[in-house]
């Protein structure tokens, strides 16, 4: 007799262990960065990025936690968390192999930005010395196009704008979503963007063994929220044109 209730005691055990497991593995963890109006701390503009991946998990009903870290730390942990999500994560060669490549939120067009009135080609801007966001898209691309003299930075932004003006670094290679948050209010006339250099496709992605299980939600989601309308309202609210 006590056996049997030990049994049973068990068996509840294990099923509720099992139901608590499950459960919690229902909630999606996305991991982040702050980046100019793609995903910031003001709750009326959150960023164009955030506002995507919550209205797609609006859309689908399934529940969500967002972690915002720094953009290194963001990358490390979506890559060994199984099942974890990231955004906003361009697709580089670097990267291919790292990330499952879940839901096209955006594609963005790139530029070498001078502070003094230099328009500068690909192929010019070689010989420059060029700043960029550490670990980014854009520090992928320079690196696998063999750009060599790249000053690595952990943020966009300020720190990017002072190297420009104190003459640190020659341009700095960014793409337009993040270049038009940064440099918003600027009175500059010397601020030049190159011709686009490259287009980026950005994506909400996730781990590349074991990926979010509800992908396919999500990208039905995203069609369903673009014939709509909504994503390209996100994107006017922002002054940004869409680009998808």
């Amino acid at each position: 007799m006590l056996r049997a209730i030990a049994h049973i005691i068990c068996g509840f055990f294990l099923f509720y262990t099992s139901v608590k497991t499950a459960s919690a593995s229902e909630t999606a963890v996305i991991y982040t960065t702050p980046i100019s109006l793609v995903m910031t701390d003001d709750p009326d503009r959150p960023g164009i990025g955030y506002e995507i991946v919550t209205a797609l998990f609006e859309q689908t009903g399934k529940p969500y936690k967002i972690v915002s870290l720094p953009w290194a730390r963001a990358q490390y942990m979506a890559a060994n968390t199984p099942e974890a999500l990231i955004f906003p994560l361009s697709w580089t060669p670097t990267r291919d192999q790292k990330y499952t490549w879940g839901v096209n939120i955006f594609n963005n067009e790139t530029h070498f930005i001078t502070f003094n009135g230099t328009k500068l080609s690909a192929e010019v801007a070689r010989e420059k010395h060029i700043g960029v966001h550490l670990k980014s898209s854009w520090d992928n691309w320079l690196t696998e196009q063999g750009y060599e003299r790249v000053y690595r930075v952990p943020g966009e932004g300020s720190e990017l704008i002072k190297l420009l003006r104190n003459n640190r670094v020659d341009a700095w290679y960014t793409d337009t979503i993040i270049a038009a948050g940064v440099l918003a209010g600027l009175q500059d006339e010397g601020i030049t963007y190159s011709d686009p250099i490259q287009i980026f496709k950005t994506y909400l992605a996730s781990h590349a063994d074991t990926p979010y299980p509800y992908l396919a939600n999500l990208q039905t989601a995203m069609k369903e929220l673009r014939a709509s309308g909504k994503i390209a309202q996100i994107f006017k609210k922002y002054g940004v044109p869409p680009n998808y």
